[in-house]
């Protein structure tokens, strides 16, 4: 069986409690308007019959009915004497009814006219016993009961049909906005549209702060979406080149012409784009294994002067013979808990990458400092350095400056330092000005 929607579920549950709640009122109306009619039913009849005890007068044993009036505010009003007879009127105006007098007691009682309500009261005047009954037909009020009863009949079904469009009309206004959401969802989903945003009219409600999570979420996805699209296509850029060489060389090496000679260097070409393959694969593995946190870390103090510094001395014959000069400021015995296997891959990227860039004849300085409940490492060289609006984007995978293009590298290493640092719960940051040299901060937390 399929089951209703949302919506339509909605309407019914409104229209069912409307039509409670309607029931109830008129349940209530009844009640109340029941208990005040017979209120005010019997409080007439006892003010009619009261006022009739009080303004009677005898002559002779017989009431005086010339100035009385029998008939008053619905009430009809007969006298008897004692035994029961009629005294007065002599002409029958109103309904009677066949009921025993009874002092000072309303009753309903039924009679061929219908209900009515009946009230004696028994009194003596001018030496004279006679009992004086008030009688209210209460015809009146039960044709007004049936009438109310009739429109009621006609009304409510009509009442239910206009609830239930009304609660359509309304559900339909109300999840219009989840409608266009979820179209607008769907062309975003089927990948022609990531650019586009649901619409929202400024309300602080909360379909507008639905609006605002899913607009939020459709923006991270899309960004994702073009670094895939990006890593897939620098990772095709980066392979292309050494699977090229690689070619080339096997085609030479297997060639007529090539001497032992040429198919040794083919070889060692082929061995050199072999590792750089390699080393870019080991990379991406790690910076994948970090994003999804796969990463295992051997955490343990380490002291990261004391690396820092050994990192600089291993490195010290390649700056030289790059015709490099480098300085250090290194505090030691300054401990941190990191790996100290990461922690030596980021030194060494950072010191790789000023050999690298710099210019011939350059410096490299190397400081190492506690900065308030953090140490921080800075690189420096003496580069070409970075344009100000490449800056923010020298983290990103694959990137590459505009003046390194040239060089060989992956362009994986600056994305390999701040993911360490990030796993070591620090950040990273550069500063640089083109001409004259880049800065490179690592800040670290103190263990």
């Amino acid at each position: 069986m399929k089951r209703l929607s949302i919506k339509t579920r909605i309407a019914l549950w409104y229209t069912g409690f409307m039509i409670l709640l309607v029931a109830f009122s008129l349940l209530v109306i009844f009640m109340i308007s029941g208990r005040i009619s017979s209120k005010q039913i019997e409080d007439s009849l006892k003010n009619v019959v009261t006022d009739t005890v009080s303004e009677i007068r005898f002559r002779h044993g017989e009431p005086e009915t010339e100035e009385m009036d029998f008939y008053r505010d619905g009430v009809s009003v007969f006298i008897y004497d004692t035994s029961g007879r009629l005294l007065a009127p002599r002409l029958n105006l109103g309904v009677q009814v066949d009921s025993v007098l009874q002092d000072q007691r309303i009753r309903k009682v039924s009679g061929a006219g219908g209900d009515s309500m009946v009230y004696d009261v028994y009194a003596v005047k001018d030496d004279v016993a006679f009992w004086v009954r008030g009688i209210s037909s209460m015809a009146e009020t039960s044709n007004a009961y049936r009438t109310l009863n009739l429109i009621i009949l006609v009304t409510f079904p009509i009442f239910i049909l206009i609830s239930a469009a009304g609660g359509l009309r309304i559900t339909d206004r109300a999840f219009r906005p989840i409608k266009d959401m979820a179209a607008t969802a769907e062309r975003i989903s089927s990948g022609d549209q990531l650019s586009e945003r649901i619409s929202t009219d400024g309300a602080d409600d909360e379909l507008s702060r639905l609006a605002g999570t899913l607009n939020g979420m459709f923006e991270r996805l899309s960004r994702s979406f073009e670094k895939e699209k990006q890593f897939t296509s620098d990772v095709s850029h980066e392979l292309r080149t050494p699977l090229s060489v690689i070619k080339a060389q096997c085609e030479f090496a297997l060639s007529d012409s090539a001497s032992e000679e040429d198919r040794e260097e083919a070889l060692s070409a082929i061995q050199r784009q072999t590792d750089r393959m390699a080393k870019m694969t080991d990379q991406l593995l790690m910076l994948t294994r970090a994003d999804k946190g796969n990463l295992k870390l051997e955490k343990k103090p380490v002291d990261l002067g004391r690396l820092v510094k050994n990192i600089c001395e291993d490195l010290m014959p390649a700056a030289e013979a790059a015709g490099l000069s480098l300085k250090e400021d290194i505090d030691t015995h300054i401990t941190v808990e990191g790996d100290s296997t990461l922690l030596s891959r980021l030194v060494t990227n950072l010191l790789t990458n000023a050999i690298k860039y710099n210019r011939e004849g350059g410096e490299i300085r190397v400081t190492f400092k506690i900065h308030g409940s953090d140490c921080l490492l800075e690189v420096s060289d003496t580069g070409a350095g970075i344009k100000k609006d490449e800056l923010p984007l020298i983290w990103d995978r694959f990137y590459r400056a505009e003046r390194s293009r040239s060089s060989e590298g992956s362009g994986l290493g600056l994305s390999m330092v701040k993911s360490i640092a990030e796993l070591h719960k620090g950040s990273v940051y550069a500063e640089s000005k083109e001409g004259i040299g880049s800065s490179f901060f690592v800040k670290l937390p103190l263990s």
